[in-house]
């Protein structure tokens, strides 16, 4: 067993004043230290973390032309139907891919068969007339040739009857009155001459009518040439015929894809006569072997961009695709948008000029014409430049400013003269020298997007 010792009242009271003083002293420890880390963490909470800097630099620097532009194809085709009549055949629709050649429409050519046909029959209604007056012609020549070597002859006889009946009247004159002769016989020859006097009369007509038959000769010539122009008439109009029927069958003139049709089958359309616009337009094609943005550029930027550059374009219906592309053309003249303002007076003048740059690579058919594509345009290298980067700058009181970090640290706003700029940095004019440190505000790209900039 454990022998009990008796414990002294005295010494029990003061242990217990030694626990409850060790106690006290132990919680105002812990509460001043837990007060000291609270003033520590709160001064670091406001003590101001030391600003991102960059360093003035020379070198090159690539500058970039921002613009924005829409998607087009290499070629839109309106196709329009100039045969009038009923559609009976329209094999394509919105989305179909058709080759160069192939049948896009067909419309009820029976009008145009018939017209066809009588077409033909008059043209050879017109070479039958024609040959008949060819063959009238050449009758009336010949006649002519004939009559006019009878009449001749029929003349010179004539004459030659009355001179020889007049030198008949002559000797039976002489012989009369020697009475040598008698009267009788002078009265023969008298009344003979008198007769042949006649026929030569009627011969010398006979020539005069010649004449009248030469007019009718070259009437026949004539005849001969107007029927040879209707000739050519119905050989028009058969060929008018011709092409009436084959503008009942459309087919497409470029290799495309349809995007657009405006008819159906069955439907009855109006042919070009009776339309003003040249006939109605069925479907609209789309060339999509090359595709290109139509730019605008800022007039600032224009003189930096020239055909060759090499571009990069993407837009939000490609989300994540950068597609290469390459400036093919460039508008020799502005472009000026005025757009009013708030009221009537203002007006904002933006100056713009057109570009055309070609889209390269793989996935360009995933860029649809009428979309709207934003255009990266590689344009000046200028070399040995000063540059910082975009953070570098903020704008105040309408300057552009940096904030330059001294070699002894204290940080001083200076106002500076920029020029071009990339994705990155800026090129520095004037106000900065290299190896300078500057202050870079993240988060803040105003200056960036400054008008006349991008």
């Amino acid at each position: 067993m454990i022998p009990e010792f008796p414990v002294d009242p005295v010494v029990s009271s003061l242990s217990m004043k030694k626990f409850w003083i060790i106690l006290v002293i132990l919680i105002l420890t812990g509460a001043a230290y837990g007060a000291y880390r609270y003033h520590v963490e709160a001064a670091d909470a406001h003590k101001t973390p030391p600003p991102n800097t960059a360093v003035v630099k020379r070198g090159t620097l690539s500058v970039h032309v921002y613009a924005t532009g829409n998607v087009q194809a290499n070629r839109t085709v309106d196709i329009k139907c100039q045969a009038g009549g009923e559609i009976t055949s329209l094999p394509f629709q919105i989305g179909d891919a058709v080759r160069k050649g192939q049948v896009v429409l067909k419309v009820d050519p029976t009008l145009e068969e018939q017209a066809l046909a009588i077409a033909e029959q008059n043209l050879q209604q017109a070479v039958l007339t024609l040959q008949s007056a060819q063959v009238n012609y050449q009758i009336a020549k010949e006649n002519l040739i004939t009559s006019r070597q009878t009449d001749q002859a029929n003349l010179l006889s004539a004459q030659a009857q009355v001179k020889n009946d007049q030198l008949n009247v002559q000797r039976d004159t002489t012989l009369l009155q020697e009475k040598l002769a008698p009267q009788q016989t002078y009265d023969n020859d008298e009344t003979t001459l008198v007769r042949d006097q006649q026929s030569l009369r009627l011969a010398e007509v006979q020539m005069m009518q010649l004449k009248t038959q030469a007019l009718q000769v070259k009437l026949q010539k004539l005849n001969v040439r107007l029927d040879r122009v209707a000739v050519l008439i119905q050989h028009a109009n058969l060929k008018n015929a011709q092409t009436n029927l084959g503008y009942c069958t459309v087919t497409a003139p470029i290799n495309g894809q349809v995007a657009n049709v405006d008819v159906q089958q069955g439907q009855v359309i109006a042919s070009a006569t009776t339309n003003v616009g040249g006939g109605t337009t069925v479907m609209t094609l789309v060339d999509t072997s090359h595709i290109y943005i139509n730019a605008t550029i800022n007039e600032s930027d224009i003189n930096h961009v020239k055909i060759g550059d090499v571009s990069q374009i993407t837009a939000a219906g490609a989300s994540g695709v950068v597609f290469p592309g390459r400036v093919v053309l460039m508008a020799p003249e502005s472009i000026q948008d005025q757009t009013a303002g708030s009221t009537s007076t203002s007006t904002s003048n933006i100056v713009t000029f057109q570009a055309k740059i070609e889209v390269l690579g793989k996935n360009k058919e995933l860029l649809k014409p009428g979309m709207t594509a934003n255009v990266t345009i590689f344009a000046d290298t200028l070399p040995n430049v000063l540059y910082i980067p975009l953070q570098a700058v903020v704008i105040q009181h309408h300057e552009d400013t940096v904030t330059v970090v001294t070699p002894d640290g204290k940080d001083v706003s200076k106002a500076v003269t920029l020029g071009q700029r990339n994705d990155t940095y800026w090129q520095v004019l004037a106000g900065l020298q290299a190896g300078q440190k500057v202050v870079l505000h993240l988060g803040d790209l105003s200056s960036m997007w400054t008008p006349g900039r991008h």
